[in-house]
């Protein structure tokens, strides 16, 4: 519960070649060539509703399921529209590396979403959250400051996946594949990237997402690739 939530969202997250298109509220947005594959850092609340759009606008106006991958361990909260995390007092400049199953991670991620809920209540409204003074690639090297933010609206994420099948998008398909933060995916978050991937035309589009989008995203993303290659071999034999 003294965990305070930082800002997941900054501008200096861009990585991606200057000539590559930029999407507001998507940072490092973008799709494998010839493949259905798609990568994102965590977008805004908006930045959801750009990312299924470009998908559609990409793949086409179907009724084809969508395929959300969220490869992050924590959970994620959104204030005013804009991701957070909570983080650990000691060690503000790293994401939580936390052992629980799938179901006990969205279990955590709506206890958190409560808690933040309350606290905000008992301040008339307003969270004490944190953010970097500025980016910098190494953890070590970044300046965590607080700052009260007047809180207009909460949500978990998965509030937010919840009300984009309600409204639009209710083939919305979401999956957590718990993945440790600039560490490789292990045999259990492969094996659960293969169950979620093997019943699916290979032309089922998915999207893959961490905190900025990188490493984590990027895992996902050629495993997909691999899995949707073997599918096409196997659709053309048919």
């Amino acid at each position: 519960t003294d965990f305070p939530p930082k800002i997941d969202f900054f501008d200096n997250m861009l990585v991606l070649d200057e000539k590559a298109e930029k999407v507001e509220g998507a940072n490092n947005l973008r799709q494998v060539n010839g493949f259905p594959v798609f990568g994102t850092g965590q977008t805004t609340e908006e930045g959801f509703l750009k990312v299924l759009d470009k998908v559609k606008a990409v793949h086409g106006e179907t009724d084809e399921k969508m395929l959300w991958f969220n490869m992050r361990k924590e959970p994620v909260v959104y204030i005013n529209g804009n991701p957070f995390a909570p983080r650990n007092p000691e060690d503000l400049h790293r994401n939580l590396d936390i052992e629980f199953s799938v179901e006990e991670l969205d279990n955590l991620e709506a206890h958190y979403t409560n808690i933040l809920k309350a606290k905000a209540e008992e301040k008339e409204g307003v969270l004490r959250t944190m953010k970097d003074v500025a980016f910098a690639e190494n953890p070590m090297d970044r300046e965590a400051v607080g700052e009260d933010t007047k809180v207009e609206n909460l949500k978990g994420q998965f509030e937010i996946f919840n009300s984009l099948r309600e409204n639009g998008f209710e083939n919305l398909v979401t999956h957590r594949i718990p993945v440790t933060e600039e560490r490789s995916a292990g045999e259990a978050s492969f094996d659960m990237m293969v169950e979620g991937l093997k019943n699916e035309p290979a032309s089922t589009p998915c999207v893959f997402s961490d905190q900025m989008g990188r490493g984590r995203t990027t895992s996902g993303m050629v495993v997909a690739c691999l899995i949707k290659e073997i599918q096409i071999t196997t659709e053309l034999r048919k």
